[in-house]
């Protein structure tokens, strides 16, 4: 028992240090600063003189003896604090939403002002790139000139890149939207669909940067559109043909794959394939707010809202050049569950 209290008195002592720094810094305000400090000495009180919380603890089951107050009062000071924690991170990501999405007006507009491309009824083609001037020549270079009667109208989005990526896709002919802050995959993704939704496209294909995707079988995914068989076609490359780069990721895969096919109730063998052709009416429905994990939200979502939803074989080959930009293999797999999860709650 006296272990404990003493362990509720440095978490209080820990708390009250917390409080007084971020205040210094006027990062905390007035509210949650008087909760603190209330939550604070509520600790410290119990450290002390546990028996004063007795009759609330009694009241929510914990009664006295072999340390179980104590212990009741520790499960609601995690509450507590998770709580906190929470709102915590509320705030961070509305901070970064709010951030992120100045950002993108800058880019937005910048590109407003050097003049929109002017091709109307084009396929085109959304590429996230972060320091890929070494791959884009290839990607760009084998890129259709039109796809099923339409011109094919390359867009890059630079996503903070400190290399060549701008200068290399500018002079390979392809629209470049350059956006100094680095937010994500599926942050660049959107700002490109913006971006192809005013140049007033038909189609638009979004593809990897990396040599992963082979731009010769962009007819396959624009194809089924244009025939009016479905709203979203996605590329699996358990359908068509990959080159293994880990046993982990390849379970991986069939796992999703079952997940998001029971979520989204739309059969799908490749859940994580970012090699994907939709309409624009399509874009404009979805609710996209992943910044890097979007593309399990992007499928799952179209699915929910009762999006036509197929897949066609594709070929994935290893990364042409560079080192990935994804994460570790289990953290990507947790920041992709998470995409899910959310996805799904909304």
């Amino acid at each position: 028992m006296d272990e404990l209290r003493i362990f509720g008195g440095v978490v209080a002592l820990g708390l009250a240090a917390f409080a007084i720094r971020r205040s210094q810094k006027r990062e905390l305000r007035r509210g949650e600063l008087l909760a603190i400090s209330v939550f604070v000495v509520a600790l410290a009180l119990a450290a002390v003189v546990p028996v004063v919380y007795a009759p609330v603890l009694s009241g929510l089951g914990f009664e006295r003896g072999d340390d179980r107050q104590i212990i009741g009062l520790l499960v609601i000071s995690n509450l507590l604090l998770f709580m906190f924690a929470f709102r915590g991170f509320i705030r961070d990501d509305r901070l970064s939403d709010e951030v992120g999405n100045l950002v993108d007006y800058m880019a937005l507009r910048r590109l407003e002002d050097s003049g929109w491309p002017t091709v109307r009824g084009s396929c085109a083609v959304v590429i996230a790139a972060y320091n890929e001037a070494d791959n884009l020549p290839s990607v760009l270079g084998q890129m259709p000139e039109e796809i099923e009667g339409l011109t094919v109208l390359p867009i890059v989005i630079s996503d903070g890149s400190t290399d060549a990526t701008e200068s290399t896709a500018r002079n390979l002919g392809a629209t470049v939207m350059r956006r100094n802050l680095r937010r994500g995959q599926g942050a660049a993704v959107r700002l490109g669909c913006q971006v192809a939704l005013r140049t007033g496209a038909q189609v638009i294909v979004t593809m990897d940067a990396d040599g992963q995707h082979d731009p010769k079988e962009m007819d396959r995914l624009v194809r089924p559109l244009l025939a009016g068989e479905a709203d979203i076609v996605q590329g699996s490359r358990v359908l068509g043909s990959f080159e293994v780069e880990s046993n982990v990721r390849s379970h991986g895969v069939r796992l999703f794959a079952r997940l998001l096919s029971l979520l989204g109730r739309t059969k799908v063998t490749d859940p994580s394939n970012g090699y994907r052709a939709l309409t624009p009416a399509t874009f404009q429905r979805l609710d996209l707010k992943q910044d890097q994990y979007y593309v399990s939200e992007l499928f799952l979502d179209a699915t929910r809202k009762g999006y036509r939803a197929i897949e066609v074989p594709i070929t994935v080959r290893k990364r042409a050049s560079g080192v990935t930009k994804k994460g570790k293999t289990v953290r990507y797999a947790w920041g992709f569950s998470k995409a899910i999860i959310r996805t799904w709650l909304r």
